[in-house]
């Protein structure tokens, strides 16, 4: 018995609670451990993406408290942590951008409530013919800060997609260059709030950052030859109008201008996560690189089918043009 007495003496004066010195490894302050596990592939990609961190603190009302920055060498030596100090004891909500020091993006309200702040594309919203960098973004509702060890989680939403979109002609009726068409995506998505979500009633239209000939190799109808666009958006919203459109320059007629998010969700049911199909929001947040194929036929151009990624969507069963 006092042998065991003994032994639990020992190890009680091992812990963090009776030692601490420099070279003392027990957790200690209050942190914010930063994920990105929102994507398709449902892994932490936070690593290998974020390149930095925004962090916005903001009292339990929402009124502006402070800002601290992290450079993405703090965020891998500590493991994609970050350390808020400072504050006086109470609750706190943190709202975390990723991406915005920029130049594409700019903010306004940057030290004001929480519903005074915007993220814009720092060219306004009228145009936007730039392949945007990545945008992350994450909110951590209230929760109390004191001067005892805390680590919450924030998962991050990436804020920015790619598409890849080839457009060509299944019967060769159509002459497809550069010089003639164009592409374009037409969305109210140019301002966000910080809870992320768009508060402009004015559109942007998203121009191409590539616009080149291409040869498509397709199993059903064998080499075809297009056109191939590049865009960038900033996050797509199931909820509002975006517009996805091809456009003769000489004439101004659209071929086709169609509902992006409509389509787009039609292939997320297709997806799954952790055995549930994924809601159409959900798809878009989750992912951020499409390559979509327009079959085109006839002379103007009718629009027959789409390929999103891998899964095809045919005019007669599903494109509602």
């Amino acid at each position: 018995m006092k042998k065991l007495l003994y032994i639990l003496c020992i190890l009680s004066m091992m812990s963090c609670s009776w030692v601490k010195d420099d070279i003392d490894d027990c957790p200690f302050g209050f942190w914010l451990k930063l994920h990105y596990t929102y994507n398709i592939l449902d892994v932490d990609a936070a690593p290998k993406y974020v390149t930095d961190a925004y962090v916005y603190v903001y009292d339990e009302a929402g009124n502006f408290v402070k800002r601290i920055y992290v450079s993405q060498e703090m965020l891998k030596s500590n493991d994609h942590r970050v350390r808020v100090e400072g504050l006086a004891e109470g609750n706190y909500q943190f709202v975390v951008w990723s991406g915005i020091a920029n130049n594409h993006y700019a903010v306004s309200g940057d030290a004001l409530s929480i519903g005074d702040f915007r993220l814009a594309l720092a060219d306004g919203i009228g145009i936007c013919s730039d392949q945007l960098p990545s945008l992350f973004y994450g909110y951590l509702p209230a929760v109390h800060y004191d001067d005892s060890y805390a680590e919450h989680d924030i998962g991050l939403m990436k804020n920015t997609n790619q598409l890849a979109c080839i457009v060509v002609s299944i019967d060769n009726q159509l002459t497809l260059s550069p010089a003639n068409y164009t592409m374009k995506i037409v969305a109210a998505n140019g301002i966000m709030n910080a809870q992320n979500q768009p508060v402009a009633t004015m559109k942007t239209t998203y121009e191409p950052f590539v616009k080149e000939s291409v040869l498509l190799n397709d199993p059903d109808y064998g080499t075809l030859n297009g056109l191939k666009f590049g865009l960038s958006t900033l996050r797509l919203m199931g909820n509002s109008e975006c517009r996805i459109i091809l456009e003769q320059k000489s004439t101004g007629q659209h071929l086709f201008d169609i509902s992006l998010p409509e389509y787009m969700g039609m292939i997320g049911s297709l997806y799954t996560n952790s055995g549930r199909a994924l809601g159409v929001q959900e798809y878009l947040d989750r992912q951020d690189f499409y390559t979509i194929v327009f079959f085109l036929s006839g002379d103007k151009g009718m629009l027959m089918q789409l390929q999103v990624n891998s899964w095809r969507l045919r005019a007669n069963n599903h494109l509602k043009l």
